[in-house]
């Protein structure tokens, strides 16, 4: 793994997200998402659409799930499908441990953003996402959203060598900010791009990442003068293959004690 360091990952996962994305005929199309389902042991007869409709791995990989599997809950919900690694209330600073020797401050996460203040004594989820999981992040509050900040960077991975290796991994790859206003105060939720996450896209805007990765961008911060109403378990973005999504809470919305790290969550759940 450490010879990643030597790739140009940025180029390489803008790569390997267009293959992913070319549009087979069957049987072809068949037989590569059906390696991939077999590969992540995913149950297809979730999506939406069967199996058999996808031209794709990059289209599979972003399918949509049948509603009335992820229920939503009242309150305050979990983001994604994926694995929760930690979640903790915020102190010193807004210190987070990364791994035990790292840590990253949600000051650097936000990309120092004005509203960063507003989080002093709040809470941070961190979830992963796998190949295995549908790869959409929605809305854990009723709210509106008031800023989008796009903060380019690098596409390490995301994976536990990378936790152990990179300082600052989440603070250090390219990222989007979505800040909600609630009634559980701002929530900002936090997509984190990766390497092979060739894209990230949002729902509400016309933003996407790295469709050019030959052409740089500075940190840029979009202000939605009219605030966009969003509900949870809405639809806020999708990657373009798998990640990691950190969110962060003005308030602190549930007892992080009940929290179990590394238990697999579905979105719509309640958070904890």
């Amino acid at each position: 793994m450490k010879y990643i360091s030597f790739l140009p990952k940025s180029y390489l996962s803008w790569f390997i997200g267009t293959m992913a994305n070319i549009p087979l005929p069957q049987p072809f199309s068949g037989w590569l998402v059906g390696w991939f389902v077999n590969a992540y042991k995913i149950d297809p007869s979730m999506a939406t659409r069967p199996m058999r409709d996808f031209r794709s791995i990059g289209e599979f990989f972003t399918r949509d799930l049948k509603p009335h599997l992820r229920p939503i809950a009242e309150g305050v919900v979990c983001p994604v499908d994926g694995t929760l690694r930690a979640a903790v209330d915020l102190s010193s600073g807004g210190e987070v441990t990364q791994v035990k020797g790292k840590t990253f401050t949600v000051s650097a996460l936000l990309g120092n953003d004005p509203f960063v203040s507003r989080f002093a004594q709040g809470q941070l989820w961190n979830y992963y996402l796998s190949p295995q999981d549908a790869h959409h992040i929605f809305s854990p509050v009723d709210g509106k959203i008031v800023r989008t900040v796009h903060i380019p960077g690098k596409l390490w991975p995301v994976n536990d060598w990378a936790l152990a290796s990179v300082d600052g991994l989440f603070c250090v790859n390219e990222r989007v900010v979505t800040f909600i206003e609630s009634a559980q105060g701002l929530v900002a939720v936090v997509m984190v791009g990766a390497t092979n996450v060739g894209r990230i896209a949002l729902a509400y805007d016309t933003l996407e990442t790295n469709t050019a990765p030959w052409v740089r961008h500075a940190q840029r911060s979009i202000e939605h003068s009219n605030p966009i109403a969003v509900s949870r378990g809405e639809k806020l973005g999708t990657f373009k293959m798998g990640s990691s999504v950190l969110v962060v809470f003005e308030k602190r919305p549930a007892d992080v004690s009940q929290a179990k790290p590394l238990e697999k969550v579905t979105y719509g759940r309640p958070l904890a």
